[in-house]
């Protein structure tokens, strides 16, 4: 029985602080509504202003322009006409140069002359008015400006009296309103003159549509502003209406509140199966592609940083799927997802991204760590029973500069395109199959020849610390560098003798053969760049572009001191055969100039070391 007048009282209450919420919401409204009229027009006034000034200032400068180009004919005009000549001929001289050049000067009925010397007036406007001013003073002529009604006439004085050219803007007249008013100082002969044009701004503003401008903008605003206050009354009418229809509904809501918690207890169980069906891969239980992609642009990359991917496939799936089921191959991704969550760290985020390929996000882990766990991973795949299927990976750290976390997907994705073009397995290694295939058709030499150059820059780029993928990049750039001489006729490839000139060109020009037929295949860009730059020297004396230094790729600086090694120390129909002795010498002699010199110091130790323990095994 105590339970109800509580009830009628807490309702009266709710009433009460509902009313006065609902007071509050309104005064709130009509407040932010009128300061935001109030400012928008407060805004709209100063741009009218601003864009007024800036109309008057840009005529100002214009006139400024003409006033100059005059000035220079009048102070010629005063030089030839007054010189050597008494007082009397100067002012002679000026009068002529008023009739003659200032009076056929650009005016309008809103645009006038005037022309002043230390000692005067010497014209103004017209000859009415000059005949009423001529021959006063600076000072005599402001007081009689003043006389006519004129105003702000101190801007001019303040010009005048530092004898400084310039523009202003004051009245004359009160009649004719305010001008535009733009001056020059010159002297003739120790006498100072002053040129200027007056422009009334009225005829500026007119001419330029400035007013109309502006009323189109006030009357713009003005739509705005109404439409600003009614729309804050209808909210008003919103807000009144829904606090009546709340003590309505009130009581309704009250009474199916238990009947909402029991179906919301139902439909929890039901929405968390709909959810993890739009979160998680439901063979391998990581993430999916699409829930991946969301995630990734909502991650606070300062926050995390160091932040590396982590992109991998396994080469030969679908073939696995074809001889034994996709049994097989559904049960070959449930346990490499098992190894990745086995390795990898539970900030880590793993996800299933496409068909046989698998992408982490390592946060607080850097390129040289990733790769460090990429092989752990690989080392326990190899491990299962794979059906010698194999794995390969990309990875690529963030850039602090980088905009998002996209474009190191990008170029994860790369690495690991690079990758799978070395795997055997993989599909996309038949392009490098067939490249080579086509090239052994015009020299099975050359061929030997790339495989060589790719083992030995693979353990090159070891030796001077170059990450994996960049060693990918390198391999093969190092097997294709040759790709160009499909290019090349049988004739001059396998000529013996002495080339011509222009059978050098064709050789040379293999480079680029080879650059236009790797760029042509996705996610080679790079390799094409060092393929072009492959016999580019260090002092800048190589072909096909001549470039010098650092310019050149430092794989395109390696095959090239590989590619010379390889093709002294092996018979090629050329040139005579070297022992590694004399191939060392002959880098030797050629560091600064045609090879990197640090490179050569750390190939030369490489080879050393190799051919020292070839020895002692002899």
């Amino acid at each position: 029985m105590r339970e109800k007048p509580e009830t009628k009282e807490n309702g009266s209450n709710n009433k009460i602080h509902g009313g006065v919420s609902y007071k509050t919401q309104i005064f709130v409204l009509a407040v932010l509504t009128i300061a935001l009229v109030f400012l928008g027009w407060a805004y709209v006034l100063s741009e009218s202003d601003k864009y007024r000034d800036n109309i008057i200032e840009s005529y100002g400068a214009s006139q400024q322009v003409l006033v100059d180009q005059v000035s220079k004919n009048v102070r010629e005009g005063l030089a030839t006409r007054g010189k050597g000549n008494s007082a009397q001929g100067q002012e002679q001289a000026e009068e002529s140069v008023v009739e003659n050049i200032i009076k056929k000067a650009e005016v309008s009925g809103s645009r006038y002359w005037f022309f002043y010397s230390s000692d005067g007036v010497i014209f103004e406007k017209d000859a009415e008015e000059t005949r009423n001013v001529k021959g006063k003073s600076f000072s005599e002529l402001m007081e009689y400006w003043k006389l006519q009604g004129g105003s702000g006439i101190e801007n001019f004085k303040e010009i005048i009296g530092n004898t400084k050219s310039g523009m202003s803007v004051f009245s004359k007249n009160s009649k004719i309103g305010a001008e535009i008013v733009s001056i020059k100082f010159f002297s003739v002969e120790s006498k100072e003159y002053v040129l200027g044009m007056a422009t009334t701004q009225s005829y500026v503003l007119n001419t330029s549509r400035v007013n109309a401008h502006i009323l189109y903008l006030w009357t713009f605003s003005a739509l705005v502003s109404l439409n600003i206050i009614i729309f804050a009354l209808m909210l008003c009418l919103v807000l009144y209406r829904n606090h009546r229809e709340s003590e309505t509904l009130n009581r309704s809501l009250v009474d199916k509140s238990l009947q909402i918690q029991e179906l919301n207890r139902k439909l929890t169980s039901k929405s968390e199966a709909v959810e993890n069906a739009s979160i998680y891969d439901s063979l391998t239980r990581l993430y999916n592609r699409k829930f991946f992609d969301s995630l990734l642009s909502r991650v606070n990359h300062d926050l995390l940083m160091p932040v590396s991917v982590v992109i991998m496939d396994i080469n030969g799936l679908s073939q696995l799927n074809v001889l034994k089921g996709y049994g097989a191959g559904d049960e070959l991704l449930a346990k490499l997802a098992a190894i990745l969550n086995k390795i990898c760290l539970d900030t880590d985020v793993l996800a299933r991204t496409g068909g046989s390929e698998f992408t982490i996000l390592m946060t607080g882990t850097d390129e040289a760590e990733a790769y460090g766990i990429t092989k752990n991973i690989k080392r326990q795949f190899a491990s299962l029973d794979s059906e010698e299927l194999t794995l390969s990976i990309g990875v690529a750290q963030m850039n602090s500069n980088d905009d998002s976390i996209f474009s190191t997907m990008d170029a994860a994705l790369k690495n690991l395109v690079l990758e799978k073009l070395l795997d055997g397995n993989s599909n996309s290694s038949s392009i490098v199959s067939m490249l080579m295939t086509t090239l052994k058709a015009y020299s099975r030499e050359t061929v030997s020849h790339s495989d060589r150059i790719r083992e030995i820059a693979v353990s090159f780029g070891k030796v001077i610390s170059l990450s994996p993928s960049q060693i990918s990049r390198l391999a093969i750039a190092a097997q294709l560098h040759d790709v160009g001489k499909i290019g090349i006729p049988d004739n001059v490839l396998l000529k013996k003798g002495a080339l011509s000139e222009q059978e050098k060109d064709l050789i040379r020009r293999h480079s680029e053969i080879g650059y236009n037929i790797v760029k042509a295949i996705p996610f080679l860009e790079e390799v094409a760049v060092d393929i072009l730059q492959h016999h580019e020297s260090y002092d800048g004396t190589g072909y096909p572009n001549g470039i010098r230094g650092d310019e050149i790729s430092i794989n395109a600086r390696v095959i090239n001191i590989i590619d010379s090694f390889d093709a002294m120390i092996h018979m090629r129909v050329y040139a005579s055969l070297k022992t590694v002795e004399e191939a060392i010498d002959e880098l030797r002699k050629k560091s600064g100039h045609q090879y990197d010199p640090w490179l050569v110091n750390e190939f030369i130790r490489l080879v050393a070391n190799n051919f020292e323990g070839k020895e002692e095994q002899k």
